[in-house]
């Protein structure tokens, strides 16, 4: 990456190069913010269709994850205002913050799910196994190409997102395979 260039004011500028990078930072936060929200909208009402709790649990983990999204979102297009008096190197370090919130978000998230679903481990109840099946593989298609789009990244905001929408990915291809058990 290029060193930043100083303008008439004596104000440090960061590169074009580094500029391209946030915009393409910018615009795969957003088609993947999008993603997860319409999708983690549709796991509600399947959850409930196909009476699974993993399905609805992975609903409100979804919703979760397009908070979280949203928020690293936020933060990478707020670290891409220009330097200030304040901030004599520019706001390229709040994007961190995003992938900070997304660490915690991910982290509690498998908690409560891992203790909602343990109690069902003695107390199952019938599920839609074939329309977990097709839900999954929708998932796994979404997210995967959620994850592809984050892979791309270089900024560390989307590297976190992208480890997110990979654990995403590993867990609908464990509801993919316990829908084929069932």
């Amino acid at each position: 990456m290029k060193n930043p260039i100083q303008n008439k004011e004596n104000k440090i500028q960061p590169t074009s190069h580094h500029h391209g990078k946030n915009v393409q930072a910018i615009k795969n936060m957003k088609i993947v913010f999008f993603i997860n929200l319409i999708f983690s909208i549709s796991e509600f009402f399947f959850g409930i269709l196909f009476n699974s709790v993993a399905i609805l649990s992975d609903a409100v983990h979804d919703l979760g994850d397009s908070v979280s999204v949203g928020l690293a979102w936020f933060f990478q297009n707020y670290s891409s205002k220009e330097n200030a008096e304040k901030f004599s190197f520019g706001y390229q370090r709040f994007s961190l913050v995003g992938a900070l919130i997304t660490a915690a978000i991910l982290v509690s998230g498998s908690i409560v799910v891992s203790f909602r679903s343990i109690p069902l481990l003695m107390n199952p109840e019938p599920v839609n196994a074939t329309g977990m099946f097709w839900l999954s593989l929708v998932a796994i298609g979404l997210n995967g190409y959620a994850a592809w789009r984050l892979s791309k990244g270089n900024s560390k905001n989307e590297k976190m997102l992208n480890l997110h929408i990979l654990e995403d990915v590993l867990g609908w291809v464990g509801i993919f395979v316990v829908s084929i058990v069932m």
